[in-house]
């Protein structure tokens, strides 16, 4: 049974051995990682599927089918900030079966998940480099794909909807997702003047619930790509999951002094 959602940035500043002092100024994500992670525990959550949008390469959805999963960041030069995950093979096969034909899910089996996934599952599951004792749960990896449209996220979100609602399990779904990466001239991909508007109209129908899906779904390609998201496809499946639910979103926090979007919002729970 689904008992959580939620929208959740990927940032690596975020990793304390990678941000350093730079940390700070994420305070806010950070502590909205935190209230996340405190209704993990106390939902007794057993099963976390986490959608990222940053598995190169892809041309359909995926499925990581891998029974353990390694979290590392040697790529930020953090050798330290390191565990180990396991993942859900069980239900991660059974969401396969039960998309298809509809859906054709790549099925992969790799233990290096990237960084949208490895970024919010270390957030959520550790403190002190350590799992939190009261997680013995597992994990299941969905990465978006790079050609298919938001209608068809959407829609495979929808497919595998009941599966979950029938899992003998408490499961949270998490949304690895940033906004625009062209909020101000120091952005990572530079300076959109469009850019603030599109994050502020993609929050606020967000915050519409179901009525404000339809909008997500239609947001213009060419928009989305100038605005340089990362986020559009992940959201777009994680309301496909919970559409049948009477959810309603709540801002945990909204940073983008560094340029980029950073959206942590809880969807249901």
């Amino acid at each position: 049974m689904i008992k959580l959602s939620a929208i959740l940035p990927h940032s690596p500043i975020l990793i304390p051995n990678i941000g350093k002092k730079n940390s700070a100024i994420l305070k806010k994500t950070a502590d909205s990682f935190a209230k996340i992670q405190e209704e993990i525990i106390n939902k007794e959550i057993d099963t976390i599927i986490i959608i990222s949008p940053h598995r190169p390469g892809l041309r359909d959805i995926s499925l990581n089918n891998h029974f353990q999963f390694k979290i590392s960041f040697d790529e930020f030069g953090d050798y330290l900030s390191k565990t180990r995950l396991y993942g859900n093979l069980t239900l991660s096969y059974n969401l396969k079966e039960e998309v298809e034909p509809d859906f054709y899910p790549i099925l992969k089996a790799e233990n290096k998940p990237d960084h949208g996934t490895n970024i919010p599952l270390y957030l959520l599951l550790t403190k002190n480099n350590q799992i939190i004792k009261e997680f013995r749960g597992k994990i299941i990896i969905i990465n978006t794909s790079t050609e298919k449209d938001l209608n068809y996220h959407f829609n495979f979100g929808k497919k595998i909807a009941q599966r979950l609602e029938e899992a003998g399990e408490k499961i949270a779904i998490i949304a690895s997702a940033e906004l625009s990466h062209c909020l101000s001239h120091n952005a990572p991909g530079g300076f959109y003047q469009k850019a603030v508007l599109f994050d502020e109209e993609t929050i606020k129908n967000l915050k519409k619930g179901p009525v404000g899906t339809e909008e997500i779904l239609k947001t213009d390609p060419k928009l989305a790509l100038e605005a340089k998201e990362c986020g559009l496809r992940p959201i777009s499946l994680l309301l496909g999951i919970i559409d049948h639910l009477p959810y309603k979103a709540e801002t945990l926090s909204y940073q983008k002094e560094l340029g980029v979007g950073y959206l942590s919002m809880k969807m249901y729970g």
